[in-house]
């Protein structure tokens, strides 16, 4: 059956469909990483089950970034090229994940202060390349599709896939890398005697390492920028740019006027960071709606945010993005690590994928009530109230000896991150059709609170007040 003539997919290039996916892959694949392999970092770095508390806040604190880019394109418009940004990007990226598969492990002393005070150790360089990876991943949210906005709606239905391929690629390495099963406890010998000492947990390795997993990243990042590199300057490949926006293209300063109208919030949640981390400052244009033109789908700015419905839509936007974005993934080795190591393996690598599925499903099904989003907040609440109350209970949580416990903890972690993830999809959709860009302003900045409210939180309900306890793998040995 023919394709009808002002079919968008018409005339479609494989080879830049192809280099599009690539190059968005980068967006948030070197975070995404970080999270993937804290099964494993955990088990070995002096924060132990604290890291991702710490992770938390370095990811708060990189978004700084799109901040910064953001303010530079207002004050000088014409004189911040995207193109220079995306090879800093990818070229920061790439070399943080190279740096980590050498020095994820190392660590710093500090003394803290006052008379007798003891000395701590930390992961300085995970923490200080994590928040590298931070910087440039939050950024990419706000330098990318801007750029990606020069082609035609398949193109960006690509971006998409390709941004969906950073989570699920260091999600599938994971899951194929393992974590080597819970640790056998042995006995330690003390100075030599051949007497027994300490019991010491002993793991099993997994399939390979983690120095070789951010190796695999760091090339996947080089694939990127190449990818990038066609795009940007090979004649076959400008030939796919729409041309009226290739026009545009040649003065910055006129893209940014139309593209960065609508920088506020579009939030894709990667567990994390996910990080579990927040992209905002940016309205996301679908790819349908680019078939008009670069303000396709903005409504007038009528918005009032004190209206009840606006209330209520804003107060779910920041208590999910507290959640998602800094309680939960601060909690989550308490939670789910005293169920065993491939518990939390399966916890922290299946959010990842349940993140992504959200995501797509948000881009076919569209939520019109607000009434809806708060009920699917509220049942995303309740899952997490259980992970709360996990951790509360952590060392010995409910059913830790059965089968069934882990199966929950990991359930309803991977449920939880699915719902809040679209969630927060259908609650940018409603604002921006609603209120168009001013609205999405207002959902970046309650997303951006929410966030650092819960991280703060966060970090200081797990390392200053110590309410949730660690568990040693050989505690509980008779």
């Amino acid at each position: 059956m023919d394709r009808p003539k002002d079919d968008p997919w018409l005339g479609i290039s494989v080879a830049v469909f192809a280099s599009v996916c690539v190059f968005a892959s980068s967006s948030w694949i070197g975070l995404n990483a970080v999270w993937v392999e804290l099964p494993l970092m955990v088990r070995v770095l002096p924060e132990s089950w604290n890291l991702p508390s710490y992770l938390v806040v370095v990811i708060q604190v990189a978004n700084v970034g799109p901040l910064t880019y953001t303010v530079a394109r207002r004050l000088a418009p014409g004189r911040v090229r995207d193109s220079v940004v995306i090879y800093a990007i990818v070229g920061i990226g790439l070399a943080s994940c190279l740096l980590l598969a050498f020095l994820w492990d190392t660590t710093t002393d500090f003394v803290g202060v006052g008379v007798g005070s003891a000395v701590e150790r930390h992961s300085t360089a995970l923490l200080a390349l994590a928040f590298f990876l931070a910087l440039v991943d939050c950024t990419s949210s706000v330098v990318f599709l801007p750029y990606m906005a020069q082609y035609a709606a398949p193109y960006l239905t690509a971006f998409y896939v390709g941004e969906g391929l950073s989570g699920l690629v260091p999600s599938a390495l994971g899951l194929i890398q393992g974590v080597g099963g819970d640790p056998e406890c042995v006995n330690r010998t003390v100075n030599g005697t051949g007497h027994a000492g300490l019991v010491v947990p002993l793991y099993g390795p997994p399939r390979f390492s983690v120095g070789v997993f951010f190796g695999i990243l760091s090339a996947l990042l080089c694939c990127s920028g190449v990818a990038f590199t066609l795009l940007h300057f090979h004649p076959k490949f400008l030939a796919y740019r729409n041309r009226r926006q290739a026009a545009i293209d040649r003065s910055d300063s006129d893209a940014q006027s139309l593209l960065s109208r609508d920088d506020a919030n579009h939030v894709i949640s990667s567990s994390s960071s996910s990080s579990s981390s927040s992209s905002w400052y940016q309205s996301t244009p679908r790819p349908e709606d680019s078939r008009s033109g670069p303000e396709a789908g903005l409504a007038p700015s009528n918005f009032s945010p004190v209206g009840s419905e606006s209330v209520a839509l804003l107060a779910t936007v920041a208590c999910v993005n507290a959640l998602s974005n800094g309680v939960l993934p601060a909690i989550q080795p308490f939670s789910c690590l005293p169920y065993g190591n491939l518990a939390y393996s399966l916890a922290v690598r299946l959010a990842v994928l349940a993140n992504l599925v959200a995501c797509f499903l948000g881009l076919v099904v569209r939520v019109k009530a607000a009434g809806v989003c708060v009920a699917m907040a509220t049942v995303g609440a309740a899952l997490a109230g259980y992970q709360i109350a996990l951790a509360a209970l952590s060392p010995r949580p409910p059913l830790q000896d059965h089968v069934i416990g882990a199966v929950l903890a990991v359930s309803s972690f991977s449920l939880l991150t699915a719902i809040f993830s679209f969630t927060k999809m259908s609650v940018a959709a409603i604002l921006s059709g609603r209120g168009g860009a001013r609205a999405l302003l207002w959902c970046g900045g309650v997303t951006q609170i929410g966030s650092c409210v819960g991280a703060v939180v966060a970090f200081l309900l797990v390392n200053v007040g110590q309410v949730f306890k660690s568990k040693d793998p050989c505690t509980f040995v008779n």
